[in-house]
């Protein structure tokens, strides 16, 4: 299990409606997303917070109705 890794930041072109934008991955390395600690599944929501002072991103796992609230829509999954 690792506790720690090396991600990527991953940026993509897209167009809706006819606006073009970049929409912004975070790649977690397998093992840390296997380790036993990771606190995220596939398609949970998460509060996203810049920390300016420390140079940081923040992830945190919320639950569905705050997301809700908040304006998260629940996807469905494709197969």
């Amino acid at each position: 299990m690792a506790r720690k890794g090396i991600g990527t930041v991953i940026g993509r072109k897209s167009v809706s409606k006819g606006r073009e934008y970049t929409r912004i991955w975070l790649y977690v390395p397998t093992k840390v997303s296997e380790d036993t600690a990771f606190p995220f599944e596939v398609g949970m929501p998460c509060s996203v917070e810049i920390d300016e002072e420390n140079g940081r991103l923040i992830t945190s796992p919320i639950p569905e109705k705050e997301a809700i609230e908040l304006g998260w829509r629940k996807r469905k999954r494709r197969k």
